[in-house]
């Protein structure tokens, strides 16, 4: 059950689905006792003011939260 936002750094409670964004994150697994691939969908809460800024993403075998936009190098 989600009770705060994803975002670690953020305390913002989860109360209304309309306050925020929700992600559907497919979770892969590899199993030790076959070769086949398994996965499973989790969901994960951002409140409006990070969700404005932020995405959360599945990368390296975790679930972390990511700017929406990539910064300008200084040349840009």
């Amino acid at each position: 059950m989600v009770s705060k936002c994803a975002n670690p750094t953020c305390f913002a409670a989860f109360r209304y689905l309309r306050q925020g964004t929700v992600f559907n994150v497919e979770i892969k697994t590899a199993s030790n006792d076959s070769p086949s691939r398994t996965s499973r969908v989790e969901h994960f809460w951002l409140c409006e003011d990070c969700a404005r800024v932020m995405k959360v993403v599945w990368q390296d075998g975790a679930v972390s939260v990511r700017p929406l936009y990539r910064a300008l190098s200084a040349g840009a």
